[in-house]
């Protein structure tokens, strides 16, 4: 029962305060909800004045407009079928005595209901002239009158929800939706009525069990629930509770307290606590949502967010840094953002605060499932946080627009950790679907969370896709090729079984004298001086380097001899303008093939994920994009 007293205290905490910006600075859409209510998008809007009497009805065409804060009973805010009529707002086939549709009537419920409140010692004005209105009978036809179109003709009127709009003198407040007054007056009332009380498996106290819990959490036509036991046929207590025969309202019923004794009100605090949460910073992938949040209500970072998201620069900063960073700062620029970023978080956050991590998800209907659960201490979450963006950080290719200029990007590199949704992409492809999407999420969220090592079958598949340049279009290849040498490099710091461990930086080692680094040095070189000759000729294909990187990656010493061979050519075209240019990579071959251990060069067994990093830090490296003084030494090199 820890997650439901947790967003128990959420409530308790943020109740009154759930305005505060959150974490990417937008406001929620949907607000805590006072108690024995619930949201439901609503249709129609009647007007009525404080004598009862029509006035108009207007059909509510803007969707931003439709959802409300409606008065519920315990069995009405989880229904799915069946009359279970809500006290105040509900469909024209609850609310309309002189209803004439296809579907059944409810409106004998829905009065007596609505009456019971009204002749209330809770009672409300606007309660009183609503089901004076009601009484009437004449909703439907009042509706019909206006002559409006509430749908298209022939349509069944049955399902549009109703809400009231009273207009009574000295009320400030004359929507049902929006009167605060209104709700406490609900809330009262529903205290007040007959109730089962038991001990609260959350509080401790006797109180009002809840015998229904809600549904519609992660969106309004979510039938699914997290607390369900309600079920009295079949196998779902196996013999384990008993079931207790209680008298509710003049009628005897079966109860299951003893499988989920939970009070009403935290039942209904805890869930709209979890409903505004989701709504507020959660991260959602089909049915799935994994969502993270302070106890005390403080902002917290983004789990799931790469890292631009969680820095929260401005565009002119990513402009600066993608245009302006040698790659020679190997990740100090955003190691040092990220330590700042983490202790802004630091000194916002108390030390007792405590972080839940929990992910929802469902495999049918009818049942929500807790797939992820953990309780941190706040420097446990942010030194996780802090820990995974540092060991998947990578260079990866950016494109920013002009802030000034419509028609002008900026692109380069830049150091960040990506998302898991990018992860995943990058392992299965863009196509990839929802299932194998989801799937994959979960499995890196206790990677993030609990510090756990990265799957080997994600760091391999996606070591595949990046060797396998000519079946992606650029921009996807270098996305892919970026999260392969994050995740390797993740993969290799956070590997137990080496004692050495292998933590590969995000500069240049070229003093490593690993097989597969040296291998993917080797390739880029080669690519490289194919590119070269190839600006010189005005020709744009892709270079034999990349048309044999997957088969390079099996079998490098063979394929490197093929590519080697190949460069003969190309440098007889470099050599007649840019000698220099070409004495120096020849040079940097023979340099890297003088770092091989005896009998490795010779080796013609499968490359691991290491050779992508040499590739890419060797591909870096030699790109135009250096500092002053760097780019000054290769001319004064290239003109000897």
């Amino acid at each position: 029962m820890s997650w439901i007293e947790e967003l128990y205290n959420t409530y308790e905490n943020c109740y009154g305060q759930e305005e505060i910006p959150s974490i990417d600075g937008k406001r929620a859409k949907k607000p805590l909800l006072p108690l024995f209510h619930k949201l439901q998008n609503s249709h129609i809007e009647i007007r009525i004045d404080g004598e009862g009497n029509f006035i108009d009805a207007s059909l509510i065409e803007s969707k931003n407009d439709q959802e409300i804060i409606i008065p519920c009973t315990e069995k009405s805010s989880s229904r799915t079928s069946g009359e279970e009529p809500h006290p105040l707002c509900d469909k024209i086939q609850y609310c309309a005595e002189d209803y004439t549709g296809n579907k059944k009537s409810y409106f004998i419920s829905y009065s007596r209901q609505l009456e019971k409140w009204a002749n209330s010692d809770f009672s409300h004005p606007m309660v009183k002239v609503i089901s004076k209105y009601a009484k009437k009978g004449t909703l439907y036809t009042d509706i019909i009158g206006t002559g409006k179109q509430f749908g298209k003709p022939g349509d069944d009127l049955a399902d549009l929800l109703v809400r009231w709009k009273v207009e009574i003198y000295g009320e400030n407040e004359t929507r049902c939706w929006k009167n605060r007054t209104l709700f406490k007056s609900w809330q009262l009332f529903s205290e007040s009525q007959e109730s089962v009380e038991d001990i609260c498996m959350v509080t401790g106290y006797k109180k009002s069990i809840a015998l229904n819990h809600p549904n519609r959490i992660r969106n309004s036509g979510d039938s699914a629930r997290l607390i369900s036991s309600n079920d009295k046929s079949g196998f779902t207590f196996l013999g384990r509770f008993k079931l207790n025969d209680v008298i509710l309202n003049g009628k005897k019923e079966e109860i299951a307290v003893q499988s989920a004794s939970i009070s009403v009100e935290v039942s209904q605090k805890a869930h709209s606590a979890l409903l505004w949460l989701i709504d507020r910073q959660s991260f959602r992938n089909g049915d799935q949502v994994i969502v993270s949040w302070a106890i005390s209500g403080q902002e917290t970072p983004d789990l799931l967010a790469d890292s631009l998201s969680l820095f929260d620069e401005t565009d002119e900063e990513k402009i600066n840094e993608v245009t302006q960073l040698s790659y020679t700062d190997a990740g100090q620029t955003f190691a040092r953002k990220l330590t700042k970023k983490i202790a802004g978080y630091k000194a916002e956050l108390k030390d007792a605060t405590k972080i839940v991590v929990m992910g929802l998800d469902s495999a049918g209907p009818g049942r929500l499932s807790i797939i992820y659960y953990r309780e941190l201490s706040n420097s446990e979450f942010l030194e996780r946080i802090e820990k995974w963006h540092a060991q998947m950080a990578w260079f990866f290719l950016e494109f920013f627009q002009d802030t000034t200029d419509k028609k002008k990007k900026h692109s380069g590199y830049m150091v960040i950790a990506p998302a898991p949704r990018t992860i995943a992409e990058a392992c299965y492809g863009k196509r990839l679907d929802d299932k194998l999407k989801k799937s994959t999420v979960e499995r890196l969220l206790p990677c993030i969370v609990d510090g756990r090592q990265v799957p080997i079958d994600l760091v391999d598949s996606a070591v595949k896709r990046a060797s396998n340049k000519i079946g992606m279009e650029h921009w996807e290849w270098e996305r892919t090729l970026s999260v392969a040498c994050a995740l390797y490099r993740c993969h290799s710091i956070r590997n137990s079984n080496n004692l050495t461990k292998k933590e590969y930086t995000m500069a240049l080692e070229t003093e490593r004298t690993d097989r597969d680094y040296l291998y993917g040095r080797l390739l880029a070189v080669a690519e490289h001086i194919e590119e070269a000759a190839l600006h010189i000729a005005k020709e744009n294909r892709d270079t034999m380097a990349s048309r044999l990187m997957q088969r390079f990656a099996d079998y490098p010493y063979s394929t490197w001899r093929n590519i080697e061979l190949s460069l003969k050519p190309y440098e007889s075209r470099i050599l007649a303008k840019w000698p220099g240019f070409l004495m120096n990579k020849r040079r940097l071959i023979d340099e890297i093939h003088t770092k091989f251990e005896t009998g490795e060069y010779e080796k013609d067994t499968r490359l691991s994920g290491a050779y992508l990093l040499g590739y890419h830090c060797q591909r870096l490296d030699l790109s135009p994009k250096k500092s002053n003084n760097e780019l000054e030494m290769e001319t004064e090199n290239n003109n000897l």
